[in-house]
């Protein structure tokens, strides 16, 4: 049997194009850190402002009827940044950069040192929907060696999870050049001055190193992180579970670069970033797609190709995958940073196929 050649050939671009498993749409341009409240079907996410200090808003399920949120309390030139509702769409977690300038012996404190995800004198702030009210969940002190970074909450809004620094960087060691961190895990009290109990401590390996917790288990066990406590690498950092009850870790990837793992709501899955089998394009550094992975570590499979050469995902330029929030099993909004240094991007929304 004879085929035409316009068979032969749509058969062959078949076989040079993968199939995607994913769909990426455009949700909003500079929006961050971007969380969806499934009771409320409201977004919050966070935008810089034209002196670089991050402000949070609220916006509907499109990125419509946006409003910014914040306290009265804080300080309007300071860091604030959303990073986790409360499931029952009420409150919202926040980190918030302390407002007094305090003299160090050893730093002289930068308004850089406080953008969101590197750390440095902010605390926990439980943050009323309305702005009307706010109770400091954290008191840090105020200096460089402490900080913030990564959080994460159960479904159910009991236990809340953050990455707390306990040494600041240090320049040109690979495993600490973001600083050390320790993860702290705690219930959430909603009474008349909401505050955390049962404050428990979690060390990987009982030795300094860059760890950064992005998700708790729904059955409210087990942490999901990425660690530099075995490689020692900033460049090389796998996932790991870490099981809060035994304290028994679980290292689940090997291949390259791996962070930002999230439980999916069903609790089966996880999906994270990696720069794994992303093209490195002209002149820029290697970028990083989402993938998904059973909680065990098993059946990898890649769901975006934004670093993939002519790929229809891709604008054959570096995109680095971020943290995602997801509004099901199969779909989720997710941040893409366009540069390898702050914060500066958009977010996506990301369907796809398990």
């Amino acid at each position: 049997m004879r085929y035409p050649v316009s068979f032969l050939l749509l058969l062959l671009v078949c076989r040079l194009v993968p199939a995607q498993t994913s769909t990426i749409t455009m949700w909003k341009d500079s929006a961050m850190g971007t969380i969806w409240n499934k009771a409320t079907l409201t977004v919050a996410y966070n935008k810089p402002d034209k002196k670089g200090n991050y402000k949070m808003y609220l916006s509907d399920s499109l990125g419509r009827n946006e409003k910014q949120i914040t306290y009265a309390g804080w300080p309007v030139d300071r860091q604030q940044w959303v990073e986790e509702w409360h499931p029952s769409g009420e409150y919202l977690f926040c980190y918030v950069e302390k407002a007094e300038y305090v003299k160090e012996k050893d730093h002289k404190r930068r308004p850089v040192d406080a953008i969101p995800g590197y750390g440095a004198y902010t605390d926990l702030w439980l943050l009323k929907r309305d702005g009307s009210m706010a109770w400091p969940l954290t008191n840090l002190q105020n200096d460089y060696d402490k900080g913030i970074i990564h959080c994460g909450i159960s479904p159910d809004g009991t236990v809340f999870g953050w990455s707390e620094r306990i040494k600041a960087p240090k320049f040109l060691d690979k495993n600490l050049a973001a600083g050390s961190y320790v993860f702290k895990v705690a219930d959430v009290v909603l009474d008349s001055v909401p505050h955390f109990a049962n404050i428990r401590t979690f060390q990987p390996g009982n030795v300094p190193a860059l760890n950064e917790l992005e998700s708790i288990s729904p059955d409210k066990t087990t942490i999901s992180f990425y660690s530099t406590f075995e490689t020692k690498n900033i460049f090389t950092t796998p996932i790991y579970t870490l099981n809060m009850i035994t304290g028994e870790i679980k290292r689940l990837t090997k291949e390259s670069f791996a962070q930002a793992p999230a439980y999916t709501p069903d609790g089966r899955s996880l999906v994270y970033m990696t720069g794994q089998a992303c093209d490195i394009f002209p002149m820029q550094l290697q970028g990083a797609d989402w993938w998904i992975m059973d909680t065990d570590g098993n059946n990898k499979k890649r769901l975006t190709r934004m670093n993939v050469k002519n790929d229809p995902q891709s604008v054959n330029k570096y995109r680095l995958a971020g943290s995602l929030s997801f509004i099901s099993n199969n779909a989720f909004f997710g941040g893409v940073m366009t540069k390898s240094l702050g914060l500066v991007g958009y977010t996506v929304k990301v369907v796809f196929n398990k």
